[in-house]
This record gives C-alpha cells, structure tokens and sequence, in this order.
C-alpha cells in the first residue's frame, strides 16, 4: 500500500476532519448495532442493510449529508471486513474509534488517508 503525506491548508484539514468525523461516526453506529445483537435473535444487520440505512440518515441529517458518501460507505465497508476477520478468528471485535486516536477513512481506490499520515491532524 503506497502512503501519501498530505500538507493541506487549514480550509482542506479542516474538510479532512470532517471526514474522519463523519467515517468515526458511521462506524460507532455499526459497532453499537452489533453490540445489541444476541445469539439466537435476529441478525445483526449486514453492509447492504447498513448502506441503505446510511441513505435513510443522510435524508434526515443535513450535517451527515455534507459528507462524502463514499467515505461513509467505505466506514461500512471496513466494518464488515472487520467483522469477517473477527469471525475467521484472526483478529479481535472492532471496537468504539475515538477522536484523534488512529482516525482515517478509506477510499474506493484503496488509498487510505490516516491522521498518523499527517502531522498536522494528528495533533488533534
């Protein structure tokens, strides 16, 4: 995987904070669904579900809808493969992503922007 240093101006890091924000909060929801579920019950919804209900969001939050949707999506799409590993037992349960603390978001392009990429978020 090729790593990018990034000197963006304030107005761009800004932007980029926004959509770790926005990627951080995607996935907390996805971590709490799965938190609720139970064996024996109903599944816990899968990425499909998950995108469709991350539409249903954006219609009703103005403030999640000024994000990219291919960030969030991907937030998705990286807890589902999360999941994946849990279950094949190489990795532990995705757990809760705070603030500051290993933050980043995917692309469709494989290219991962993380604030350890970049000094000046990572100081956040």
């Amino acid at each position: 995987m090729s790593r990018y240093r990034l000197q963006p101006t304030p107005a761009q890091e800004q932007m980029l904070l926004e959509h770790c924000g926005h990627a951080r909060y995607v996935w907390n929801l996805a971590v709490e669904q799965h938190a609720h579920w139970k064996p024996g019950g109903k599944s816990a919804p899968g990425f499909a579900e998950q995108c469709r209900q991350l539409t249903e969001a954006r219609g009703e939050f103005a403030w999640l809808r000024r994000g990219s949707i291919v960030v969030q999506q991907q937030a998705l799409k990286d807890f589902a493969q999360a999941m994946a590993n849990f279950f094949d037992r190489t990795h532990r349960r995705p757990t809760w992503r705070r603030r500051g603390q290993g933050e980043g978001f995917g692309s469709s392009l494989s290219r991962r922007v993380t604030s350890g990429a970049c000094p000046a978020m990572s100081a956040r």
